[in-house]
């Protein structure tokens, strides 16, 4: 098992503002909900490793989970206010397709798959933010402040 995948299992991260995926590559994410995000390149994870061998997040909750035929997608916060993640996993295998982690996204309370792309609410009272995550393409994210929470 990798690095990555190996941390998800005890519901830990990195604690840089990317996507994270099971073959330790990582796409550093720029940016936050109001003004949209930009994608990196794609990386191995063992440059964050040599940069700090011990950053990890170990408290991710997961507040919200949901199965489709092939995929099962979580979605939650930490204990400090302003993280929030949504991991997509395969179902038949459960392996780690994706995790996405980001310090001002606030917590994720929902997340559902419409066609090809995870759809996940995060809250910032008194607003909340669409997420439109493509499964194939995760670093394509778009976000959008729906209404107040």
């Amino acid at each position: 098992m990798n690095i990555i995948e190996s941390h998800w299992r005890q519901r830990q991260s990195l604690i840089e503002d990317a996507i994270y995926f099971g073959n330790d590559d990582f796409i550093e994410l720029d940016g936050n909900p109001n003004d949209g995000y930009q994608a990196g390149i794609r990386a191995s994870v063992a440059t964050l490793l040599q940069a700090d061998p011990d950053p990890w997040d170990d408290g991710l909750d997961v507040y919200w989970s949901v199965q489709t035929n092939n995929f099962e997608i979580f979605a939650g916060g930490t204990a400090w206010e302003a993280v929030g993640f949504v991991a997509l996993e395969q179902r038949s295998t459960g392996r780690l397709l994706w995790l996405l982690y980001l310090n001002n996204s606030e917590h994720f309370i929902k997340v559902s798959l419409q066609g090809s792309i995870v759809l996940a609410i995060s809250e910032d009272a008194p607003f909340q933010f669409e997420w439109h995550i493509p499964i194939q393409s995760p670093e394509k994210l778009t976000v959008t402040a729906i209404h107040d929470a």
